[in-house]
């Protein structure tokens, strides 16, 4: 009896495995999508903070902020949506996304910064 029940299951495993790939997979790519996330987020921080400091000293604070991102962002950076008002810069960067096709309409982290006072 306890051969006939071993032979029935052969090959549940891998069964199994190949249910659980596609779940394993999709938790992949959220997880790597919430790290793109993170960092663009981190980026545009310290796009924000660059900004300030090179606005303080008289230079270009949109090329310092653009120049501060990391170059998979640049093309994020959105030059129109940049604004420097007094000590406080704003930084908007699209997010990328890793599925193609996929449109993000919104999909922007929004940092600011302002230069403290010494």
């Amino acid at each position: 009896m306890i051969r006939r029940l071993a032979r029935e299951q052969r090959g549940q495993a891998s069964a199994e495995l190949m249910g659980m790939v596609w779940w394993l997979l999709i938790a992949g790519v959220f997880a790597w999508q919430l790290m793109l996330g993170a960092w663009t987020v981190t980026q545009a921080s310290n796009a924000a903070r660059t900004a300030t400091r090179v606005n303080a000293r008289g230079g270009d604070a949109e090329k310092a902020a653009r120049n501060a991102l990391s170059a998979p962002l640049r093309d994020g950076f959105d030059p129109g949506r940049f604004k420097m008002e007094g000590e406080k810069a704003t930084v908007v960067v699209k997010i990328p996304i890793i599925l193609p096709g996929l449109t993000a309409q919104g999909f922007e982290a929004t940092r600011s910064a302002t230069l403290p006072q010494v």
